[in-house]
């Protein structure tokens, strides 16, 4: 059992590191060709369950608290066993022209019910991660539901999160960041990141970050959440049903810039080209979450547009309901798959955990999937 930070932090490094980079790290170079070491969600955590949970108690409901317990058991596992080689293996395919480490929210699992400890899993996980690319690139990691996640929505780790990411991210572009919603550039490039935990997704903010980046030859919009749903869930960027205008004045306006939506959160890999009357949208959908040792393999679970929805379960039988909302989330979630799919020309649904590249150029944005640990290209994604 690790008894201190230090133990922790030591060992993670020494699994990590190890001094298997020596002369691999390689920084990014001005130019309008570039590539991106990609993440998704990692869920960073401690190998002894308790090391960062050990205040988290209780919770709304019995359920949500043994399934959250389980997540700390798996998490733990998965740092100890498969995670470390998983970030040797991203950082062993950095290329000269890399420009920065890029991850999709849910850095950490959060569950500390404690502010302290909730900004000290976050200070671990950057130095844990960005240190196994050998310190020398910048790591921007957008806010995901579980790097805000504690016991109570008044347990501080919100504010916690607030008070550590600016700076941090500020920091790592060397430019002033105020807010978890931002945008920087990358050559010709705009990334415009997007704090889709309600109720923040700030649509005015996001329109102005737009308008100020007209002149970008690629726009990518980052966020935790997809901005295109798989049609199984209304959890995604302004999912709620309460904000469906603001949802599809979005879809539109990212149309209106060909945008390339960069995401997490759904523990899949996926992917989505969609053609509206003001332009098109491409989605990809990373997952890092390498939860079992099989679960690296890349099984497609849907391929094309017809598949889209596939995984919604009609709503049958008079059965009593329980939670009322939840009931009605379900009940729309064939209203979106409708809505979706006329706009759909390609479509793939995945199970898959590993590293991706970006790989940004003049006539070409292509993100490159390497299933767990590999150095070789698994399948590659062609954007534009």
């Amino acid at each position: 059992m690790l008894t201190s930070r230090r133990d922790f932090l030591s060992l993670a490094a020494g699994a990590v590191g190890g001094g298997l980079f020596c002369g691999c790290h390689k920084t990014g170079k001005g130019g309008e060709t570039y590539s991106v070491a990609l993440l998704g969600d990692t869920h960073f955590d401690s190998t002894d369950t308790k090391y960062y949970h050990s205040e988290y108690l209780s919770s709304t409901t019995e359920a949500r608290y043994k399934a959250h317990l389980k997540e700390h058991v798996r998490n733990a596992k998965m740092w100890q066993e498969r995670m470390p080689s998983l970030l040797r293996a991203s950082a062993a395919c950095v290329r000269d022209d890399t420009a920065l480490i890029l991850q999709m929210g849910d850095l950490v699992q959060g569950d500390c019910n404690n502010p302290a400890t909730h900004r000290r899993m976050l200070t671990d996980a950057f130095n844990v991660i960005k240190g196994a690319y050998g310190d020398k690139l910048p790591f921007v990691s957008v806010v995901g539901n579980h790097d805000i996640r504690g016991d109570i929505p008044t347990d501080g780790t919100r504010e916690a999160f607030d008070a550590w990411q600016p700076p941090v991210v500020g920091k790592e572009l060397k430019q002033a960041v105020s807010s978890t919603t931002f945008s920087f550039w990358r050559g010709p490039d705009v990334f415009i990141v997007v704090d889709f935990n309600e109720p923040r997704p700030d649509l005015d903010l996001v329109k102005r970050l737009f308008a100020e980046s007209g002149r970008a030859r690629y726009t990518f919009l980052v966020s935790h959440g997809p901005a295109i749903p798989n049609g199984a869930s209304r959890w995604f960027l302004l999912g709620d049903r309460k904000r469906n205008q603001e949802r599809r004045e979005l879809l539109r306006l990212m149309a209106s810039r060909n945008t390339i939506v960069l995401s997490g959160h759904t523990h899949l890999l996926e992917y989505y080209d969609c053609v509206l009357p003001e332009g098109r949208v491409t989605q990809f959908v990373a997952n890092s979450v390498w939860a079992k040792p099989e679960s690296a393999t890349l099984t497609i679970l849907g391929e094309g547009v017809s598949e889209y929805g596939a995984r919604v379960k009609p709503v049958k039988g008079k059965k009593p309901v329980k939670d009322k909302k939840q009931a009605e989330r379900k009940a729309e979630l064939p209203q979106l798959v409708e809505e979706y799919r006329p706009l759909l020309r390609d479509y793939l649904l995945a199970n898959a955990a590993g590293h991706y590249r970006l790989e940004v150029g003049p006539s070409r944005v292509a993100v490159v999937f390497y299933e767990g640990a590999a150095t070789s290209p698994t399948r590659t994604f062609t954007l534009r």
